[in-house]
């Protein structure tokens, strides 16, 4: 059975619009009984303007995200005062909008607001509102016809149409719009969901075929649910981020397709009814309920969740090798570990005692040639002459038994040496081969200067300083028993991995050493938490892992945390924040904001804004859209001049879009982290069903 056609508003209110095929098309009016057909190579159709209409003023009452909630509202408003609700969609505020009157002046809406709010209709605000012009018509430029609306067809059956120059499926229609064009795609539902799934959550920034089948199925639903409330304009919905983002077939992608043919007809519904299938970019780490943001969204499926991997997706490893502490620089335990492990170093050298004696030549020679058989690479003979323990000597003995000579010869710039190298001893490098080495080993974030800005090459070198050095550029030359991969779970006591070969099982020991790479600061610890889909690094030694890695995030374990938007920082003066206000109204100078309500999330759900002139509230999504910001969830530093008075403001918050229903970015996370589609649907819209619809 085929899935339902669906009328999307592609290009509305344009003052032009251009519709075309390889092939050419065939134009046919529709406002006639007996339309007639214009073949042509493109049809080019202009607005014709018009009359004006004027303006009138009413009093908004109420603004809720869904339209059966906004009906009900309007219902009881219409009981209440007796009079009659116009319940509109709002572009801007993504609600639809409960509004009432008719007035020819300002005055007469305040009138209004002031009655109502006697009737218990508070936080009601005058609206103006333009009235409906004299319908307008269409002049086809190729043969200057003027009619009310037309249909676009492909001359040939298998040619796809254009409209300014974007593919689109299905057929075109051109309708007169309240202040321009409105081109209208005629589509079927599956083919529209092509067009929205890889827009809405895009399959290149996150390709995971669980993520992209649940956004299908909370797009499928929201279109079903929603479809007709922009009947007035010839559509079912329109194509931007106030419904969903539409851009036709040019942005398809072959996972979104294969998301949306294996859910087809899929949708979510709580007792038997489609769910309002609200859905935000990136919720921060926890979504909100959706009452606190929207008026009347007071239903169970939408409450507030954590957005993190299930817990039965995580795992706990530990080892009887306790983390140790063996100097001063933060990695030298990781380093050792690691060298350890690829056999570079004995055992015995991973204890803080160990490394207090002085190295002998002999002793850096062996660790360098052992090194570059870790690499499994060919070792340079090295002409180096002097004595190891000089720190210097031993930097560039590294580099020529690596055989990077070459590398610094030809891939150093003739300026890099001189910029890299601006430190305190500089001169006391003693040739230029050595200076060489050393730019190189700093490009290659093998070699830091001390503290100090020195590299102290005349100082005899330390062992924790060879073992950081060797550490470090085993490290950058990836040697092949150092394996990278993904987490996948435990089996049997094995750690399961995925690499581009596949999925693999390896034994771990029991004295392993584990290690967090915490945005770049490597932490040794006794037990390690993984959840699926975090990137390990390990190494095998006797067919059994000693050394593991796991790269972990400050930002914590939720599954929206790879969003760009996880947290930002917004400063804006007063000034900048009453400028923002302006579309609620004034309160003067702005002399602070104060946060009265929060929602389960810890977001802003009820702020004050305070000024000379009086006081604002700001609810629910009005919030976010005052204060100009990304999401409800933030706090508020404040900067102040010498007498106390607010200079700035400092919004540090996390998350972007309204924080209600499924994380998009989150679900991407919960993907990886293996949960299957229904699972993330579940999760974020509690209580749900999932049915086929055709």
């Amino acid at each position: 059975m085929p899935g339902p056609i669906v009328r999307v508003g592609i290009v509305v209110d344009a003052p032009r619009a251009t519709v075309s095929a390889d092939g050419g098309v065939i134009v046919r009016e529709t406002t006639r009984a007996a339309p007639r057909e214009v073949p042509l190579p493109r049809a080019t159709f202009v607005a014709v303007a018009p009359a004006a209409a004027g303006s009138r003023f009413r009093v908004q009452v109420g603004s809720l995200a869904d339209q059966r909630a906004a009906s009900d509202f309007a219902a009881r408003v219409r009981e209440l005062a007796g009079l009659e609700p116009v319940v509109r969609w709002s572009d801007e505020t993504r609600t639809f909008q409960v509004r009432v009157g008719d007035g020819r002046t300002r005055d007469e809406a305040v009138a209004l607001s002031s009655r109502l709010q006697q009737l218990g209709l508070s936080g009601g605000w005058v609206a103006e509102e333009p009235r409906e012009p004299t319908p307008g018509r269409l002049r086809l430029v190729e043969t200057g016809d003027e009619f009310g609306a037309a249909s676009v067809v492909p001359a040939q059956t298998d040619d796809t149409l254009s409209t300014d120059g974007l593919p689109y499926r299905g057929v075109v229609e051109v309708r007169s719009g309240e202040a321009g064009l409105n081109v209208v795609d005629v589509v079927n539902i599956e083919d529209y969901l092509r067009g929205v799934v890889p827009n809405e959550l895009s399959p290149d920034s996150f390709p995971q075929i669980e993520a992209l089948k649940a956004q299908a199925v909370a797009a499928r639903t929201y279109v079903l649910r929603n479809r007709g409330q922009f009947a007035a304009g010839g559509y079912d919905i329109c194509a931007t981020p106030s419904c969903q983002v539409y851009r036709g077939k040019s942005t398809e992608r072959a996972m979104s397709t294969q998301a949306v043919d294996e859910t087809r007809g899929m949708t979510a519904t709580w007792q038997g009814a489609l769910i309002n299938a609200l859905y935000t970019s990136t919720c921060g780490g926890h979504t909100e309920t959706g009452s606190n943001i929207f008026e009347g969204e007071d239903v169970p499926y939408l409450v507030g969740v954590s957005c993190a991997p299930e817990r039965e997706a995580w795992a706990t490893i530990h080892t009887t090798s306790a983390p140790r502490a063996l100097g001063d620089q933060p990695e030298l335990n990781r380093d050792a570990a690691l060298l350890v492990s690829l056999d570079v170093l004995p055992g015995k050298m991973y204890a803080s005692t160990a490394l207090k004696p002085a190295p002998g030549d002999d002793e850096l020679r062996d660790w360098t040639a052992r090194t570059v058989t870790a690499l499994r690479r060919k070792a340079c003979p090295s002409s180096v002459e002097g004595p190891l323990t000089r720190r210097g000597t031993f930097i560039r003995h590294l580099v020529s038994s690596m055989c990077w000579d070459d590398r610094a010869q030809r891939l150093l710039n003739p300026d890099d040496p001189e910029y890299l190298l601006s430190v305190e001893d500089r001169s006391e490098l003693a040739d230029r081969q050595e200076v060489l080495s050393a730019a190189l080993l700093m490009q290659e974030r093998i070699l830091t200067p001390f503290p100090d800005n020195t590299l102290r090459p005349n100082t005899p070198v330390t062992r924790a300083q060879a073992i950081e050095l060797l550490g470090r550029t085993a490290l950058a030359a990836a040697p092949p028993g150092l394996v990278s991969a993904e987490f996948r779970g435990m089996s049997g006591g094995g750690l399961t991995v995925r690499t581009d070969q596949g999925e693999t099982t390896h034994p771990i020991d029991l004295s392993v050493r584990l290690f967090r790479a915490l945005d770049g600061n490597r932490l040794g610890t006794s037990e390690l938490d993984l959840a699926e889909g975090d990137k390990v690094t390990f190494v095998e030694q006797s067919g059994r892992i000693t050394f593991l890695e796991a790269q972990q995030s400050l930002m914590g374990p939720s599954a929206d945390r790879s969003s760009k938007f996880y947290r930002w920082e917004v400063r804006m003066t007063p000034d900048e924040v009453a400028r923002s206000l302006a579309r609620f109204g004034s309160v003067g100078q702005v002399r602070d904001i104060v946060p009265r309500r929060f929602g389960v999330s810890g977001r802003v759900i009820e702020a004050a804004v305070l000024g000379s002139d009086g006081e604002m509230l700001l609810e629910g999504l009005r919030v976010r859209w005052g204060l100009g910001l990304r999401e409800n969830l933030f706090v508020i530093d404040r900067e102040r001049d010498a007498g106390g008075n607010v200079t700035r403001f400092v919004f540090t918050g996390k998350g972007w879009g309204h924080g209600v229903g499924l994380c998009q970015v989150g679900s991407f996370g919960m993907a990886q982290a293996g949960s299957t589609f229904d699972r993330i649907l579940r999760h974020y819209y509690t209580g749900i069903s999932l049915r086929k619809e055709y």
